[in-house]
């Protein structure tokens, strides 16, 4: 292999698409069920507890919201789920909507109700 190819980031890029595209028919599930997995943490942390309602914090809807767009964008025919970059935007939404969890769960151990 020759050593500019090593360092060319188009390369790069074209390698992680060629690996994408081995594994999306197990990364798309796996995302799914990750989202499932956020959005029962979600309802049975804040939405049954009712600290949501009392407490007016707005974390959980948010987080929330995002995953039923990433959900949305998983459902769609769009023609854009063996594109690498649509993945990772996806991907991208539900870092940022676990995080709104992760925010969630410390701001409720910080002020209990």
């Amino acid at each position: 292999m020759n050593k500019s190819n090593k360092t060319n980031p188009g390369c790069l890029w074209r390698r992680c698409e060629d690996c994408f595209h081995q594994q999306h028919a197990i990364l798309w599930p796996a995302l799914s069920r990750t989202a499932n997995l956020l959005v029962i943490l979600n309802v049975s942390l804040f939405f049954l507890t009712g600290a949501v309602t009392r407490q007016g914090y707005r974390f959980p809807v948010y987080s929330l919201a995002l995953l039923a767009v990433a959900t949305l964008f998983i459902l769609m025919p769009l023609g854009l789920h063996h594109r690498l970059w649509f993945y990772l935007s996806v991907l991208f939404l539900y870092v940022v909507s676990g995080w709104l969890l992760g925010a969630s769960i410390v701001y409720w151990f910080e002020h209990p109700a």
